[in-house]
């Protein structure tokens, strides 16, 4: 027997055991996953309970809410929710102009950005209004129920973050809660709900999600973490690729299916953002973020303030390279008579690792499609050279470099799309680094989100939730929490402190309103006309406040005993709710029980898939060494 023949016969034995092991393994996780339907069914019908009794307690706490609103709008509208904010002070003439504003239970810290953008030169008497780092502003009093009565010329921090740090001082108190001025804050209950990778299910391609801004008809996604700050080095395993989807929790962002076309960093302030507390935030302003561009464009802005959630999700068409297409090359000027194995190339997306075999004809041509000493042509190298992670569409690049043409014009490289194969050997596997200290962590990133309808029986554990924190899933790495590393690509002296994101199921913000209104004049005798949202008012001496408040009439009785009575079934609801002789937290102990049976079995999943992604690894490599050992050169070589 010829060595050449030895070794086939050993590599032929090789690949059929590693077959056999895939199918083996493949096997195993649909079986696993018929046992882990009995929990998940289970499962799924305790959190359907617990999830409509909390609606129930979050369906009245809305009826509050509509009742405040009809005393704000219609014939019998007694309320006002504006408000007039300073800015643009004349500390010479001791005056300055005033805007009126909409009260909002999210902050001031864009507006004060845009009064910045918009004047320049404008201070918000005392600090400058440029910039998301104003940490307070200005406003005229609007309600008798403050210290020193209607029309005081008074401060409130931006956001929720700004009023806890600037607390009590000499001259002002501050916490929270204060910017909610005209709003009475109320907690929505939820189900947190903490998954990892591992407990998703073998159909779900799910990535991570994060608290994002983009800009209206802009395509550039800004993520509000720093990098790293889920526990992958982004350059040797990055969580974000071409070719990813994108989706958005708010209606009208991303209007139909999203792509990520290119990855890049810049830099975020992350400091006065009501979700700090969340993943990675630093202890300084400024931190490197990654920039995802998407196709298409964005339909309507997002800011870092609204707390809005943005999901990655792997591609699920994605596979080795099946077939390809006609190929684009530059004509007959190639070397003749070549033969080239194992030629790299580079994808549009997030395909990598296929390799071709590229012929010349003795013209120095390539064939269209095919391929022949005769005609030339493009085939993949040898089968199991597809790579991983293409898309069906995707195009694929050879550098006329790789075949044997010196440095020059890109017009000689080669370019073709490819369909994928999604099943085979690679159904259910994993993708796989060579290093095994880079693959995929069955605990990292941990994603953490409020349960929705949607997504009833979701999580490795859940909890009930009152906190009043943002609504928003974001991802991070429990290892990390407490910790301080370098996540700044660009400067590892840098430290970021990891804290668990700050997500809860919200607040409800009861327009409570003031009994006055901005009002452009208020002279003697002449009913005063209403400002309107965004109007103007310049040039205003403090001693002339009074001028520019309106006090509206009151209320009438049936509008108060509504509201009363909707107040009063809350308090019945939620006491029934949380008095229950510990009934939900039993459901909730009960579920939790449920999902931890439920998580081994998604970790036996999740190690036969880790085994089948390793397996086509080692296929990948007996195939090559194969088509290597097949071919003419080698084999006379080696006799």
């Amino acid at each position: 027997m010829s060595l050449t023949t030895e070794m086939q016969e050993k590599i032929y034995k090789s690949l059929d055991d590693a077959y056999s092991q895939v199918k083996f393994f493949q096997d195993e996780v649909v079986l696993l996953d018929n046992d882990k339907s009995g929990w998940d069914q289970a499962i799924f019908k305790v959190d359907s309970q617990l999830f409509g009794e909390i609606q129930i307690v979050n369906r009245a706490i809305d009826d509050v809410k509509d009742a405040y609103n009809d005393r704000l709008s219609g014939v019998g509208s007694c309320k006002s929710d504006l408000f007039w904010l300073a800015y643009n002070y004349d500390s010479t003439e001791d005056e300055y102009d005033l805007v009126c504003c909409k009260i909002n239970g999210n902050g001031y810290t864009d507006l004060i950005s845009q009064l910045g953008a918009d004047y320049p030169s404008a201070n918000l008497v005392g600090e400058s209004a440029a910039g998301i780092a104003s940490t307070f502003f200005y406003y005229i009093l609007p309600s008798a129920n403050g210290v020193g009565g209607i029309g005081v010329l008074t401060t409130s921090p931006t956001n929720a973050v700004t009023g806890a740090e600037q607390g009590t001082t000499d001259s002002f108190t501050h916490d929270e809660n204060t910017f909610r001025f005209g709003f009475e804050p109320k907690n929505y209950y939820g189900l947190k709900y903490y998954v990892e990778p591992y407990q998703l299910d073998i159909g779900d391609t799910f990535v991570t999600s994060f608290i994002g801004t983009v800009n209206a008809g802009s395509n550039q996604l800004t993520v509000m973490s720093p990098v790293g700050s889920t526990g992958q080095d982004p350059s040797v395993t990055p969580i974000y690729k071409t070719g990813q989807l994108v989706t958005c929790d708010k209606e009208g962002v991303l209007t139909i299916p999203t792509k990520i076309i290119g990855i890049n960093t810049g830099t975020a302030d992350l400091a006065q953002i009501p979700t700090t507390g969340a993943a990675g935030v630093v202890t300084t302003n400024v931190s490197t973020v990654n920039i995802l561009s998407v196709d298409p464009v964005a339909g309507i802005a997002v800011s870092a303030f609204d707390s809005t959630s943005f999901s990655i999700l792997d591609n699920p068409t994605t596979g080795p390279v099946g077939v390809i297409s006609d190929i684009t090359s530059n004509g007959e000027v190639y070397i003749p008579n070549q033969k080239y194995h194992g030629v790299p190339c580079t994808s549009n997306f997030s395909g990598e690792g296929a390799t071709f075999s590229v012929f010349t004809n003795a013209s120095g041509g390539i064939a269209t499609t095919g391929i022949s000493t005769i005609a030339g042509g493009v085939s993949l190298d040898i089968i199991g050279a597809g790579g991983l992670g293409y898309s069906n569409g995707e195009t694929i690049t050879i550098a006329g470099t790789s075949i044997g043409l010196g440095a020059g014009t890109t017009a000689n490289d080669l370019s073709f799309t490819v369909k994928t194969i999604q099943d085979g050997r690679f159904r259910f596997g994993f993708t796989l680094h060579d290093d095994p200290t880079f693959w995929p962590k069955p605990s990292d990133p941990q994603t953490v989100g409020i349960m929705q309808t949607a997504n009833l029986g979701i999580g490795g554990r859940i909890s009930l939730d009152n906190s009043g924190d943002p609504k928003g899933s974001q991802s991070w790495d429990p290892a990390l929490e407490g910790m301080e590393i370098p996540m700044d690509p660009t400067n590892y002296r840098i430290l970021t402190r990891v804290d668990a994101p700050s997500v809860g199921a919200d607040k409800a913000f009861w327009k409570v309103g003031f009994q006055t209104a901005p009002a452009r004049s208020k002279p003697g005798g002449v009913p005063p006309i209403l400002a309107h949202e965004g109007e103007t008012n310049g040039s205003q001496a403090i001693s002339a406040v009074e001028n520019h408040l309106a006090t509206l009439s009151a209320c009438d009785a049936s509008l108060d005993n509504t509201i009363n009575n909707a107040l009063s079934i809350v308090t019945t609801k939620e006491a029934a709710f949380t008095n229950e002789d510990g009934r939900n937290k039993t459901m909730v102990d009960a579920t939790n029980a449920l999902r931890e049976e439920r998580n081994e079995l998604c970790m036996r999943i999740w190690g036969s898939r880790t085994a089948i992604g390793d397996l086509n690894n080692k296929i990948t490599r007996l195939e090559s060494l194969k088509g290597y050992i097949e071919d003419e050169t080698i084999e006379e070589i080696i006799e």
